[in-house]
């Protein structure tokens, strides 16, 4: 009975993507993934349980646009830094870059830690332990330092390590400026290579993003087909608290940063990144977003290539606005209340702080907010396994975390693009 159930929840799921097929025929790619969201919700609704063929499609599309993620940061970083013709140009973007991702990760930490306290979250919970979840051992700051590192980059590569792969490359793109100031069109045969690959990988992902709206569908419909509405129902608060703690620094910190910084118009501003966004939510991964990312500030917003790559593929291991921002306060102030404990304010300015720490060297792919915030309890010595109840509710604010990440990191490149021509008015 399960085997028909789920393949009339495929049939229909392959249905609704005729229908998707149909209006973009007629409507845009943006309208088209939205109508695409609310399809996938009800179809995990109607098919609790029953989701496991349309799981299959959805995880063959993540696979697939995850399988570009390492040698699109590797020619997309060389050729970022390649672009920006010298060291000190190069310097000079990259601690702009760092700068606003970090600090955006600062102001979506107070944002947090304010909600929480100010919701009370956690008082007078009494905590119960998912059976048989186990938190993966942390590591520790010397680890995340030494990982940036790789005796052999193939086997890094091959197990999906992202930081030696963003390091080798930043090796190889300095290398490239320097000796392309020294030794002047020495390096041309090297970059016209790059280049090539970098058109290629980008045709084959264009490709591949021409079947979000359809994947959009797959995803979110298991999404929400897999999980225990019943079990969260403790946790909706802080399921809600995440949401308009995410969205809040989106559209009123983010709308700020536009407008004050940078003078552009939020409205016209979100509605560009908008697919970016869609992507961010149903995919839950940064990485993947890269793609799309690109695309859109840099044919809608104006951002240079070599910027929207250089700030997008250090925005998927810095900074992290949801994951590393408002997720760990909120958690840790819950566990604090329901374990009576007073939250003090020397132990908000040292969560606050902590949250950028954190982020740094983080993977832009999903479930990092699960190990994100373990690191956060093991720093504050909250029991970790405090972290595990929060696995079953970890898909669903995932959605809202990723967003906010991608999000941030875009305007970061922005902020930076504004930066920049400033300067060269001056």
């Amino acid at each position: 009975m399960n085997i028909i159930f789920n393949l009339v929840g495929l049939f229909v799921s392959l249905v609704f993507c005729y229908v998707i097929y149909l209006l973009r025929e007629k409507f845009n790619f943006t309208f088209a993934s939205v109508i695409a969201l609310f399809i996938g919700i009800v179809l995990g609704l109607l098919f609790k349980g029953h989701t496991v063929y349309m799981s299959v499609l959805g995880t063959i599309y993540t696979k697939t646009i995850s399988m570009m993620v390492i040698p699109l940061l590797g020619v997309s970083l060389i050729k970022s830094i390649y672009a920006m013709k010298s060291l000190t140009e190069l310097k000079k973007i990259g601690a702009k870059a760092l700068f606003w991702l970090l600090f955006q990760t600062l102001l979506a930490a107070i944002t947090g830690t304010v909600i929480a306290l100010l919701s009370g979250i956690g008082k007078g919970s009494h905590l119960s332990i998912v059976n048989g979840f186990k938190v993966d051992q942390i590591p520790s700051f010397t680890q995340v330092i030494t990982d940036l590192f790789s005796n052999n980059l193939f086997s890094s590569m091959a197990e999906g390590k992202v930081l030696p792969v963003v390091f080798f490359a930043i090796m190889i793109g300095i290398s490239v400026v320097v000796l392309s100031e020294n030794h002047g069109e020495s390096m041309t045969a090297f970059k016209g290579f790059i280049d090539d690959c970098h058109q290629i990988i980008y045709h084959i992902i264009r490709f591949i993003i021409h079947f979000l709206p359809y994947s959009i569908i797959f995803l979110l419909a298991d999404t929400v087909g897999t999980s225990d509405l019943t079990a969260l129902k403790p946790l909706l608060t802080i399921i809600l608290l995440t949401f308009i703690g995410c969205f809040f620094h989106i559209y009123v910190t983010g709308s700020l940063l536009l407008k004050l910084i940078s003078k552009k118009s939020p409205r016209s501003y979100f509605k560009n990144i908008l697919p970016a966004q869609l992507m961010a939510f149903s995919s839950r991964s940064s990485s993947g977003t890269i793609p799309l990312y690109v695309e859109c500030l840099t044919k809608k917003e104006g951002v240079s290539e070599s910027i929207a790559n250089f700030v997008a593929s250090l925005g998927t291991t810095v900074g992290m606005s949801g994951c590393a921002g408002i997720w760990p306060p909120l958690l840790s102030i819950y566990a604090m209340h329901s374990l009576g404990m007073d939250v003090t304010f020397v132990q908000i300015i040292v969560l606050i702080i902590l949250c950028p720490i954190i982020s740094l060297g983080t993977a832009g792919v999903p479930g990092g907010g699960i190990m994100l915030a373990t690191a956060m309890f093991v720093t504050l010595g909250l029991p970790v396994e405090i972290v595990s109840i929060f696995a079953g509710i970890d898909a669903f604010v995932d959605m809202a975390r990723t967003t906010t990440n991608v999000t941030s990191s875009m305007i970061a490149a922005t902020l930076v693009t504004s930066s920049e021509q400033s300067s060269i008015e001056l």
